[in-house]
């Protein structure tokens, strides 16, 4: 079974200390598992984890050589797919900014609160930020699409989605890990959506923690949390929700891909 960018966030020191050339314990451990990192460059690996370096050594030597392939032809697709459209026509309908540099387009908007510069064939993050060369291919289904729909505030399922059933389980399993996470604890989901802008939502009743986040400018994503109550034999439960119109700016895959973004920067100590 493949290790997780969560199974590894775990086994380390959580201290964001840095010294692996990381600015998170998240983001190396992204890098680990998505990018093939080396898990050693951390020096604070606790010798308990070293089982699991060496199995997620074993996937790595396995995975690594397709994943950054599956990448490079990923990102050869989407540049082909995106190389025709007119950024300054689609601009208003993604809630982006048209720019050029240099006679080159670019779309500017806000992805989870960083403005990025997405050029046909770069995506440029502000000075200092976190990048993941994943993210490329979301931002360019994005943008791909051609959405213009505003949000119209009714909120559906995932598996209401046209062809979601196989992928469900994905999302099932991400909101059980973010519920037993913050499970007695929901004042610190509270300040973790805080720290990530999230917007107070009336969504359901007896809900212990209810926000709405805007990780791309037309696809809100709500969340819904209850809290265990042990006494009652009721374990702790997540609820991730989207607009109606979702399906207008993200396929599938890339919007499993957000949540997880999404749940990982809630779940980042």
């Amino acid at each position: 079974m493949a290790h997780t960018v969560m199974e590894l966030l775990k086994a380390l020191p959580r201290t964001n200390c840095g010294d692996c050339g990381q600015p998170t314990c998240l983001a190396f451990a992204t890098r680990v598992i998505k990018e093939g990192e080396d898990l050693a460059l951390c020096p604070h690996l606790p010798p308990a984890a070293q089982d699991l370096a060496e199995a997620i050594s074993r996937q790595q030597e396995k995975g690594e050589g397709r994943r950054r392939e599956s990448l490079a032809i990923s990102l050869e697709v989407m540049h082909a797919k995106i190389a025709p459209l007119n950024f300054r026509d689609l601009a208003p309908g993604l809630g982006a900014v048209y720019g050029e540099e240099e006679g080159r387009p670019y779309l500017q908007f806000s992805f989870f609160g960083q403005e990025l510069l997405v050029f046909p064939d770069e995506v440029r993050y502000p000075p200092g930020a976190e990048e993941n060369p994943w993210d490329a291919i979301l931002l360019y289904n994005y943008i791909a699409s051609c959405g213009k729909a505003l949000p119209t505030g009714t909120w559906i399922t995932y598996q209401s989605l046209p062809n979601s059933v196989s992928k469900a389980k994905t999302l099932a399993r991400l909101e059980k890990e973010l519920a037993a996470h913050f499970a007695g604890n929901p004042g610190q989901l509270r300040r973790r959506a805080a720290a990530l802008s999230a917007e107070p939502a009336q969504a359901a009743e007896n809900a212990d923690f209810q926000g709405v986040f805007w990780p791309l400018p037309r696809v809100p994503v709500l969340l819904l949390f209850w809290d265990a109550e042990p006494e009652e034999g009721f374990q702790a439960l997540a609820h991730v929700l989207f607009d109606s119109t979702v399906g207008e700016f993200l396929d599938l895959e890339s919007l499993l891909f957000l949540v997880e973004q999404l749940l990982d920067r809630l779940m980042e100590k």
